[in-house]
This record gives C-alpha cells, sequence and structure tokens, in this order.
C-alpha cells in the first residue's frame, strides 16, 4: 500500500468577517500569486487552491506578480535595477508555463484568466494609485506605522542582520525602502482590480496588512481598499492510499 500526500484548501479566515457567510454570492475572485514563496513552488499546494477556487468561484484572475518580485529579488539576491526586472519577469513567465496546466484541469468549471504585473503597471491608471498610496504613506501616520510594521516583518524574515557592521546599517535601509516600495506597490495593484469589479482576493496564507484594510481597521487608505475582501486559505496535508 502506498501513501500519496497532497494537500487540501480550506477557508481559515474571511475579511471582513462579516461576510464569510454570504462568500457564496460572489461568483469571481484574484488569485494572487507570489514567486518564490513555498506555497507557489509546489504544484500540491497550487492544486489544492486552484481546486477550491473551481468550487466556488466562476471566474479567477491568476495575478502573477512577476514586477513587484524585482523587489525580493534585490533584497534577496542583491541583483539591481533592469537586471533584477528582467530576472522577475523570467521567472513570472517560468510560472505561467509550467503551472499552466494545473489551472486548465479545473478550467471546465471556473474561468482563469492569467494577468501579469509588469503588465499592469504600465497603465496609467496604476501609477496613478500608485503615487496616492505613496503620498498618503507620507502624510497619515496610521498608515506608515502599518507599512513599516510590515516591512520590518518581511526584513527579518529574509536574512539576520548584523547591527554593528556600518554598511550592513546601509544596506538594511536600503532594503527597508524596498520593502516598503513592495507592499505599496500591491496596494496598488488591489486597488486597480477592485475598481474593475473584482473584490475578493485568495491567497494561501496571511498577508497582515491587507487583512487589516480589509477588516476596516486604516479608514485612511483609498476607498476602494477598503471594499477589498481577503480571504485567507489554510492548506492541509492529506493522504491518498494507491
Amino acid at each position: 500500500m502506498i501513501q500519496i500526500h497532497g494537500y487540501k484548501a480550506t477557508v481559515a479566515k474571511v475579511f471582513p468577517a462579516r461576510l464569510r457567510s454570504s462568500l457564496s454570492e460572489y461568483q469571481k475572485c484574484v488569485f494572487g500569486i507570489s514567486l518564490g514563496s513555498e506555497n507557489f513552488v509546489d504544484n500540491r499546494r497550487i492544486e489544492a487552491c486552484i481546486k477550491w477556487i473551481s468550487e466556488n468561484f466562476q471566474a479567477c484572475v491568476v495575478l502573477v506578480c512577476d514586477s513587484v518580485y524585482r523587489l525580493t529579488i534585490e533584497i534577496r539576491q542583491g541583483l539591481k535595477g533592469d537586471e533584477a526586472r528582467l530576472e522577475a519577469i523570467r521567472t513570472g513567465e517560468t510560472f505561467m508555463n509550467e503551472k499552466f496546466f494545473l489551472f486548465e484541469q479545473y478550467s471546465r468549471s471556473c474561468r482563469f484568466e492569467f494577468k501579469m504585473a509588469s503588465q499592469i503597471e504600465k497603465q496609467s491608471e496604476f501609477e496613478m494609485y500608485y503615487q496616492d498610496l505613496q503620498c498618503l504613506y507620507q502624510k497619515e501616520q496610521s498608515f506608515q506605522r502599518t507599512v513599516n510594521s510590515f516591512a520590518q516583518k518581511y526584513l527579518n524574515r529574509v536574512e539576520q542582520v548584523e547591527k554593528e557592521n556600518k554598511q550592513i546599517k546601509e544596506s538594511l535601509q536600503e532594503k527597508r525602502h524596498l520593502s516598503i516600495t513592495y507592499l505599496l506597490e500591491e496596494s496598488a495593484l488591489s486597488v486597480y482590480f477592485v475598481k474593475g469589479g473584482w473584490s475578493v482576493f485568495v491567497y494561501p496564507g496571511s498577508i497582515k496588512m491587507f487583512e487589516e484594510i480589509s477588516e476596516g481597521l486604516h479608514p485612511e487608505v483609498p476607498e476602494p481598499l477598503k471594499q477589498m475582501i481577503w480571504v485567507s486559505l489554510r492548506l492541509k496535508r492529506s493522504a491518498k492510499r494507491m
């Protein structure tokens, strides 16, 4: 008897919580792809998410955050500028080519459409939303504290920093700026989709910033972000006997 391990996706939390019981009223969602994250490398984990989405929605935009991933590459690998961007876009294309068949398997029950962040960011609406969020970050201390907190937690996960080294301190400041940019760009992408009628975002795991915004804890954010519904999925290991 052989046991084949897979994953099953279930709802961990919905933000705002009051909408959990009425989530079935929504017919379409955005599935955010964080390149480099373990949940998007393992086909079994990705398929579990796809299966859950196909059972609960009729249409889904698969948002591959390729251009945003350049910031992670700069932080983790030290590549800069165009070099980091090209590597990020290549990684996004590889993901789409290698994982497309997983989505295709469930296309009869849900229409999946790939969208690349690198294409969206070329549109004037995205640039406008991003500039608005930059201004908000500069003016609103509450929003600034939330973004800074996220940036610090992200950097803590990325690497251990030797604070006594001056050169590393300067590097840390640069990395902190990159991580803040990361969050602001993701927020601008969220505004773009909500304004386009895609208010439900599905993600395997937790992103506290977006959970708090969806729960209404940051009234200073742009109006579209207040309409965002965040669905956090839990992935559980399961086994099939063959």
